[in-house]
Parts: structure tokens; C-alpha cells; sequence
């Protein structure tokens, strides 16, 4: 299936996702020259119950978007977890930790200061995105980074009726398992998943 990126950016100020492209937008302006990819919009802030926290953007987001339909591993397992527990994507929202794309050759692992760098960020797209009840991290440093926010806010998530989900990265070092390892922690996310959609009540495809 080829996607249609231009036909993607002329979406990009449609109700269902103009606040959060006007977030990328801001972000871009307060690091001059930085680039943020937009979130595809196929997701919609309306109706987003799930966040799907990754660490940074991916190699896939040269399409100019985080998207499942991008053309990397984690991108292709994010299409498998919503087709395997029939979720709608219009009822997840991805986004990452440090949103803005960081330079080849950075280390894998997020600085303290790109972790403090995405606070901010992340507290308005929380605010965009109200009716969230769960929270999938990807990886430790999705997680390292909810537990940062939380004593930066002083404010408990799951006081806000927010459940914190601890899941596996989807792309590098977590996936460079045996296949059958890897059918494993697919099927381990998958549940993940469907347990953030049965608390939100969304109803399977």
C-alpha cells in the first residue's frame, strides 16, 4: 500500500488533529532549524483514549509524519498491534518523548536533557488529548520519562484516572530476539493494548 504523504500534509489543520500540528508547528519555532515530524492524521485528539509513547522519532519519519504506515520495523509492528487487537487508530495517539528528530549518530538513549526537553511538550499535548485513560510506554526511556514528569508536575497520572502501561520498544535492540521471542512480545504488547481498550471502552473493529 502506498501512502500518499502530500495527501496526508493537506489534512494536517482537519479538526480531528489541528491542535497537535500547531504543537509540532510551536515546537519547530522555539529550536530554530529543528524539525518535528507531524502526527499522521488518521489519529484524532477527539476521540484519543490511548497514548502510544515512544522515546524519539524513528527512521521512518522522513515521510515528514510518526505514522504506522512508515517504513520502518517499529512502524510495521504498530500496524500489527492495531490490526491484532482490532483498535481503531483514530482512538490511539502516538507521540515521543523528545518529539524532535535528534541528529544521526546520537546514542540510543534519550540525555536527561532531551527527557526534560519533551516535558513541556508533552504536558500541552495532554491537554489536547483530554479524554486520555491510558498511557502505553514504549521502552525504558518511556518510562523513565513518565516517571521524570510525574516529580516535575508533582502530579500522579493515575490521580488523573491515567494508567501507565510499561511495554517493549517496538523497533532495535528489544526485537533482535529469536522469532519465536518475537511473536512473544508482540502478542504481549497486543494484550497491552486490548487492556487499555477494554478501561477506555473501545469497541474492537
Amino acid at each position: 500500500m502506498t501512502i500518499d504523504w502530500d495527501e496526508k500534509k493537506a489534512l494536517l489543520q482537519e479538526p480531528n488533529i489541528a491542535k497537535v500540528t500547531q504543537l509540532c508547528d510551536e515546537l519547530m519555532e522555539k529550536k530554530p532549524g529543528s524539525t518535528v515530524p507531524y502526527i499522521d492524521p488518521v489519529h484524532d485528539e477527539d476521540e484519543c483514549r490511548i497514548i502510544s509513547l515512544q522515546a524519539s522519532p524513528g527512521k521512518g519519519t522522513e515521510s515528514g509524519f510518526v505514522s504506522h504506515n512508515n517504513d520502518d520495523e517499529a512502524a510495521r509492528r504498530a500496524t500489527q498491534i492495531y490490526e491484532l487487537a482490532e483498535l481503531d487508530p483514530r482512538y490511539v495517539m502516538p507521540w515521543n518523548a523528545y518529539p524532535w528528530i535528534r541528529e544521526s549518530g546520537s546514542p540510543s538513549a534519550l540525555s536527561v536533557q532531551e527527557k526534560t526537553d519533551g516535558l513541556r511538550p508533552f504536558r500541552q499535548f495532554l491537554k489536547i488529548n483530554s479524554r486520555v485513560s491510558a498511557i502505553i510506554a514504549h521502552g525504558t526511556d518511556a518510562s523513565t520519562f513518565l516517571t521524570l514528569f510525574e516529580k516535575t508536575y508533582h502530579s500522579s497520572l493515575k490521580n488523573n484516572g491515567i494508567k501507565i502501561y510499561k511495554a517493549t520498544a517496538l523497533g532495535g535492540r528489544a526485537f533482535a530476539v529469536s522469532e519465536a521471542k518475537q511473536e512473544e512480545l508482540l502478542a504481549k504488547n497486543v494484550e497491552t493494548y486490548r487492556d487499555a481498550m477494554q478501561r477506555a471502552g473501545i469497541q474492537h473493529l
